[in-house]
């Protein structure tokens, strides 16, 4: 008798550490969230309005139109997203779009262009293109042609750039045959790409859905960490020749639950990744929980990564006289670009170029120059920002809290970067990065 009351007494102790540890878990989890959404995400929106009361416009020394847009976007044409035009259109416009470039997954070996969405749409320039399986490329070919995907990796690369064709390598922390010629770019950001590093994905998870409201586009930026490894190989690329850099949102609308009414009355369930969970009768569950489907057909959604707030993320900036897709891949390569992270503020109006002694401004972010035409590197924001200056992948030079940056190269050859930085509480947050001028 005596042993089994111990033996009760050992369990009810063991219920009771395991109640606490329950618990400190459920806070471990909770606590966060909560202390930004009530704390921490209201601080940085008010920051956040009045940075935006700031803004001034720069003077303008590039003749070429700003134009924002998405590279590497993904649709209903991917195996992993349902996304289609009327979804995002839509968030493209909000997020002020001027064009996306897709990168959705191949069908087969054989890969016909153009495919799947493609064209201009309520003004925005959408052009088709592909993700290769691994080592991951975006291929765009901008013309009538099927890819072989059986055959030679870097004879396809090769005829794909001289027959016009852009090709960027993607999700540069993985392996690439860097050393290959006929490539004209890389990611330097991917939001896949800081996702994989979370050390806690579920802490990540749990706060965007929590606040998944007027704060969603703070909680994005939980993921957000300076991809400090990549950028330095892209510097160190850019050694050896130019390698463009861009950013890309991965958009694929597709980390969320939701349902839709089939034609025959039944209802669809979607899970993360875009894959069907179950196709039910409508029970009490779907009465309680569906309502009017909405432009897409979807009746119930709970979402972490729409495509306007994926848009509205990171943002690949391209200098160009006209907006079509040919003309913003030939500015493109050359490397009249920047990368942004718009959710912080709009970068419309950043520029970075050189000039010589009389002031004249002579070439801009992407071009070669040689030394002694290079009297004076500036730049201009539409925002306060602490400007830092990167001479093969080195910082030299920065300032803080400026409008208008100005450096003198002094003869020294180097790829000279921008880096602009904005202040969210105390904290000095990436915001621009520019292509290079390559002074030789």
């Amino acid at each position: 008798m005596k042993a089994v009351k111990i033996i009760g007494y050992i369990l009810l102790i063991l219920v009771k550490v395991l109640a606490v540890l329950f618990v400190l878990i459920i806070l471990y989890f909770l606590i966060p969230p909560f202390y930004n959404r009530y704390i921490v995400y209201p601080e940085l929106e008010q920051e956040r309005t009045a940075l935006w009361k700031k803004y001034k416009k720069p003077e303008q020394f590039i003749a070429h139109t700003d134009f924002k847009g998405i590279l590497h976007s993904h649709t209903y044409r991917s195996h992993d997203s349902r996304g289609i035009l009327a979804e995002i259109i839509p968030a493209a416009k909000k997020a002020k779009l001027n064009f996306i470039f897709l990168a959705d997954h191949r069908m087969s070996d054989l890969d016909s262009f153009p495919r799947g969405i493609h064209g201009i749409f309520n003004d925005i320039v959408i052009e088709s293109g592909t993700e290769s399986p691994g080592p991951s490329m975006m291929v765009t070919p901008l013309r009538n042609v099927i890819l072989d995907w059986k055959s030679d990796r870097s004879q396809l690369i090769h005829d794909v750039v001289k027959k016009g064709g852009m090709v960027f390598y993607l999700h540069s922390e993985d392996s690439h045959d860097w050393a290959n010629p006929d490539y004209q770019g890389m990611e330097i950001y991917n939001i896949h790409s800081d996702l994989i590093d979370e050390k806690s994905p579920l802490k990540f998870l749990i706060n965007g859905m929590l606040n998944s409201g007027i704060y969603r586009h703070w909680s994005y930026r939980e993921l957000f960490d300076e991809q400090t490894k990549i950028v330095a190989l892209w510097d160190s690329l850019n050694n050896h020749r130019k390698i463009v850099g861009m950013a890309a949102v991965d958009a694929h609308n597709n980390q969320s639950i939701r349902a839709r009414y089939l034609k025959n009355g039944k209802v669809e369930w979607v899970g993360p990744n875009a894959k069907t969970l179950s196709i039910t009768e409508p029970g009490w569950k779907e009465k309680l929980l569906l309502g009017k489907p909405d432009i897409a057909g979807w009746a119930f959604k709970m979402e972490l990564d729409t495509y306007f707030h994926s848009f509205n993320f990171a943002n690949t900036h391209i200098f160009s006289d006209t907006l079509s897709s040919r003309s913003l891949k030939n500015e493109l390569v050359k490397g009249h670009a920047y990368i942004s992270f718009e959710s912080l503020a709009e970068a419309n109006g950043f520029q970075f170029v050189s000039a010589d002694n009389s002031g004249k401004i002579n070439t801009m972010m992407g071009d070669s120059i040689k030394s002694e035409n290079a009297f004076k590197l500036k730049a201009t924001s539409p925002f306060p920002v602490k400007f830092e200056l990167y001479q093969n992948g080195k910082l030299i030079d920065s300032k803080e809290d400026r409008y208008d940056y100005e450096f003198q190269p002094k003869n020294k050859k180097g790829n000279y970067r921008i880096v602009a930085r904005l202040k969210f509480r105390k904290e000095w947050l990436p915001w621009v990065y520019t292509n290079p001028i390559y002074i030789y």
